[in-house]
């Protein structure tokens, strides 16, 4: 199995390390992660220039144009300016294929699962991991964009099989590959030397076997993945009821709230000028 891991992601390009510095960054003594929030981004002219762009967005508009990196930081917040980067990262990579039909699909489905999970906890007052949960949210199936990219025939071969026996998609996974999306996503976050938190939400989520000290976190993306197949942004078939109603016994949303979700989430995502400016970042059709 390790070597089939390896196989997929050492052709993968290295993450840059702006990236791994950002999301190390200690969010306690805030006076100095500012500052060095502010020293590794600007190290990168167009990271710089992106995040200058979206603070002057009509989101975060002031009656002045914000023209200063370290402005921007303090306007926006560490948090926020922490998953806007990795937003940005995010973005750039698997660029040359992100007018493909898998990859359009992928991040309109890891976006708005990462939109989703992050009002999941806003409502539940688990503010101070909302942010956390967004990033996670937004890169919880990287694995499955590796094996895309690994062998793309063979990858939508997986896809087409997972649709037509209406089953999980890591069942077919495992026959074509030998191995699945979710421990793919949690090698590449080691290789990456990514904080536990992403490896385990790699691993576990789409489980009831959740072993992880963030098994709340975990649930909650599931929750939100989930929610988001069900809007038709991936593959959700009867036999993902189970775990999502098993799932939901540890929150304090019931399926009447799911039904809310479903009904209206997407409509009022689609008039938010930071869903809007994600979708511009990947690309994204309509």
């Amino acid at each position: 199995m390790e070597s089939n891991l390896l196989k997929y992601i050492n052709d993968l390009p290295v993450i840059p390390e702006v990236a791994t510095k950002v999301i190390n960054l200690a969010e306690d003594g805030l006076d100095i992660s500012f500052k060095e929030l502010e020293n590794i981004i600007k190290i990168d002219p167009g990271l710089t220039t992106k995040i200058l762009k979206i603070a002057n967005s009509a989101l975060y508009a002031r009656q002045k144009e914000i023209e200063s990196l370290q402005k921007a930081i303090t306007l926006l917040g560490f948090k926020n300016i922490k998953s806007l980067v990795l937003l940005v990262i995010a973005a750039k990579f698997f660029q040359k294929e992100k007018h493909t039909e898998f990859y359009q699909l992928f991040w309109k489905h890891s976006i708005i699962t990462s939109f989703m999970a992050k009002t999941l906890m806003i409502k539940c007052n688990r503010i101070e991991i909302s942010e956390l949960a967004f990033i996670a949210g937004l890169l919880h199936n990287i694995g499955r964009a590796v094996l895309f990219k690994s062998d793309p025939e063979k990858y939508i071969q997986a896809v087409e099989q997972s649709e037509n026996n209406q089953s999980w998609i890591e069942e077919f996974e495992e026959k074509l590959f030998g191995t699945n999306h979710r421990e793919i996503g949690a090698a590449l976050f080691k290789k990456w030397n990514f904080p536990e938190t992403f490896i385990d939400v790699a691993l576990e989520h789409d489980s009831l076997n959740i072993t992880s000290p963030h098994k709340t976190l975990i649930i909650f993306i599931t929750i939100a993945g989930l929610i988001t197949e069900k809007l038709g942004f991936g593959i959700y078939s009867p036999a993902k009821d189970e775990l999502l109603n098993t799932l939901l016994l540890h929150t304090p949303f019931s399926k009447k709230d799911i039904e809310y979700y479903e009904k209206h989430f997407l409509e009022n995502l689609k008039k938010d000028l930071l869903f809007q400016e994600c979708q511009d970042l990947f690309g994204i059709k309509e």
